[in-house]
C-alpha cells in the first residue's frame, strides 16, 4: 500500500481503478485486496475536510426545492461516513419489488439476492446484533404493549447502530498493509476517456497541478450520488437511456401530529440486552409489505418521539374520559414523526453548469423535485394511522396538510440516491444488475446513485452490501471467483 499526496508518475496501470474512498470505495477495495489484483484507489480529498468556501469543488446551484449541495457531502478519506450517524437498516423486500402505484419502482435484483452480502456488510459497518444477524432488524426486543401488538398489519422495523464506523480512520491501517493496493490522496478524477465501448483511461489531477493518466481493465466510480452523475455527464458517456443524472432523491421526514398514547408506546431509542450484548435499537412503527401494497402506499417508518412527550391530566372532560379508559387518568402526548420513502422522479435531476471548479470540471446544478403523490401518500398514511390508533384506544391529532407540505416539504436527510439507477432494461437506467454500465463494458458504478427505489432506511448498509456483491462479480469476471 502506498499512501501519497502528490505523484511523480505520469502514467499508472491497474487491474481495477476505484474512484472515491468512502464506504463504497473502501469496502470494494478491501473485498478485492488479497486476490492478487492490482488495485488503485483514488480519493479526491486528503485526511481532513477542506474549507467549505466558494472555491470548494462541491459548490453548485440549487434550481428546484432548496438544497445545500456542498454542505451535505464530504471530500476526504472516508467520505460520507465522516458525518454518518451510524443508523443501519437494510431496504425491505417491498422496496425491491415492482409496485403498480409507483412509476419506475422495482429493482432488477431482489432482497434475497443481497442478503448474503448484508450479513457481511454488518461486520464491515461494525453493527452489533446480539448474534441475531439480519433477523435483528425485525426482532421484537421486548416491546410488550406496543401498538404493533394491538393492531393487525402494524409491525416494528428496527434500526441498529454502527459506532459509527469512520471508514477512512477505521480501515486506513488495513489499506496501508494490503499488498497490490495503492491509495492516492489529493487525486481528483477530472475525466473518463473512452475508446470504442470501453474506458481507455482516466485523467487524475492533484492540487499542485500534476496530472496522471490511469489505465485499468475495470474502472469503478464510487464518488457519491451527485459526483458519480457529474463525472459521467462531464465525460459524455453512459447515457444512451437519457436517465443519467435523473431520479435524484433524498429521504424526507415530517412531523405529522400529536398522539395520545399509553406511556409504554415509545418507538424511539432503546438500550436492550440480548445475550451478553447491550444493543442500541431504534424501533419504527410501520406496516407489513402486504398491508402497504393493499393500501397502495410507499414505505415508511414512524417515530413516536419521547423527547416531545408530555403528561396530560386535565385537558378537559372529553379528553380526560378517553385517557381514563387508557391509563387511569394519565397518558402522554407524543410527537409523531414520519420518515417516508420518496419515489423516483425523472424530473428531479443533476445537470452541469457553465461554471467550472479549480480542476476544470463543470459545477453541478440540482433541480430537486418531489412527486406530488409522495405527499399524498403521507396524507393517506395519516388517515390510516389515525384509524389504527383509534382501534388501539389511542388518538391522533393530525397537523399535516397537503397544502402546507406542497409549500414546504419536510426535512431532507442528505441521502443522495438514484442518479445512475440500476435497471434490467437499458432504456430505463444507467447500470445493470451487476452495476456495470449499459453502454461502457468496463465501467462500473457503486454507491447509492445506483438505487432503483429508495425505501426509508439510511443507505449506508445497502451501499456496503452492493459493493461487496460487486467485488464478487469482479472476482468472477477476472477468473478469481474462489479468491
Amino acid at each position: 500500500m502506498v499512501l501519497v499526496s502528490g505523484r511523480d508518475q505520469k502514467e499508472l496501470s491497474y487491474d481495477v481503478a476505484i474512484y472515491g474512498a468512502g464506504p463504497a470505495g473502501i469496502s470494494l477495495t478491501r473485498a478485492l485486496s488479497g486476490t492478487g489484483l492490482r488495485i488503485g484507489l483514488f480519493e479526491a480529498g486528503g485526511m481532513e475536510s477542506p474549507p467549505l468556501d466558494s472555491n470548494h469543488p462541491y459548490q453548485g446551484r440549487s434550481l428546484g426545492l432548496p438544497y445545500e449541495l456542498a454542505a451535505t457531502r464530504l471530500r476526504y478519506l472516508g467520505g460520507s461516513s465522516n458525518h454518518w450517524g451510524g443508523w443501519c437498516r437494510p431496504l425491505d423486500p417491498y422496496d425491491f419489488s415492482a409496485r403498480d402505484h409507483i412509476p419506475l419502482s422495482g429493482w432488477p435484483i431482489s432482497r434475497d439476492d443481497l442478503n448474503p452480502y448484508l450479513e457481511d456488510a454488518m461486520e464491515v459497518c461494525e453493527v452489533a446484533s446480539g448474534g441475531l444477524g439480519l433477523s435483528a432488524f425485525e426482532h421484537d426486543f421486548g416491546y410488550e404493549g406496543f401498538l404493533h401488538h394491538a393492531v393487525p398489519g402494524l409491525k416494528v422495523k428496527n434500526f441498529l447502530f454502527s459506532p459509527p464506523t469512520r471508514f477512512g480512520a477505521r480501515y486506513l491501517q488495513e489499506l496501508q498493509d494490503a499488498e497490490h493496493v495503492d491509495c492516492f490522496l489529493d487525486a481528483t478524477l477530472v475525466r473518463l476517456v473512452t475508446a470504442g465501448s470501453d474506458v481507455d483511461k482516466s485523467l487524475i489531477a492533484s492540487s499542485n497541478g500534476t496530472q496522471t493518466q490511469v489505465s485499468a481493465n475495470y474502472h469503478v466510480l464510487a464518488m457519491g450520488g451527485v459526483e458519480n452523475a457529474r463525472m459521467l455527464l462531464h465525460s459524455g458517456i453512459a447515457n444512451s437511456s437519457g436517465f443519467l443524472g435523473r431520479c435524484f432523491s433524498d429521504h424526507l421526514g415530517f412531523t405529522v401530529g400529536i398522539a395520545l398514547l399509553n406511556p409504554g408506546n415509545r418507538y424511539f431509542l432503546h438500550h436492550v440486552h440480548h445475550g451478553s450484548r447491550r444493543l442500541r435499537v431504534l424501533p419504527h412503527l410501520s406496516l407489513s409489505d402486504e398491508t402497504m401494497r393493499e393500501h397502495r402506499l410507499a414505505n415508511f417508518g414512524i417515530l413516536i418521539d419521547q423527547r416531545g412527550s408530555r403528561v396530560l391530566e386535565t385537558q378537559g372532560h372529553e379528553v380526560r374520559y378517553q385517557l381514563d379508559r387508557l391509563t387511569s387518568g394519565k397518558s402522554l402526548a407524543f410527537r409523531v414523526l414520519v420518515r417516508m420513502e420518496n419515489t423516483p422522479n425523472p424530473h428531479s435531476r443533476i445537470t452541469l453548469t457553465n461554471d467550472r471548479d479549480a480542476y476544470g470540471v463543470p459545477r453541478t446544478a440540482l433541480n430537486w423535485q418531489i412527486n406530488d403523490f409522495d405527499l399524498e401518500y403521507v396524507d393517506r398514511l395519516c388517515a390510516l394511522l389515525g384509524r389504527q390508533l383509534g382501534m388501539a384506544g389511542g388518538r391522533l391529532r393530525v397537523d399535516y396538510t397537503l397544502a402546507r407540505a406542497r409549500r414546504r416539504p419536510g426535512s431532507y436527510q442528505a441521502h443522495h440516491m438514484g442518479t445512475t439507477r440500476m435497471s434490467a432494461d437499458p432504456d430505463k437506467g444507467v447500470v445493470d444488475a451487476n452495476l456495470r454500465s449499459h453502454d461502457v463494458s468496463n465501467l462500473y458504478v457503486a454507491g447509492s446513485s445506483v438505487f432503483s427505489a429508495f425505501g426509508f432506511a439510511n443507505p449506508t448498509l445497502t451501499i456496503v452490501a452492493l459493493s461487496l456483491r460487486l467485488a464478487q462479480h469482479l472476482r468472477r469476471r477476472t477468473g478469481l471467483a474462489g479468491a
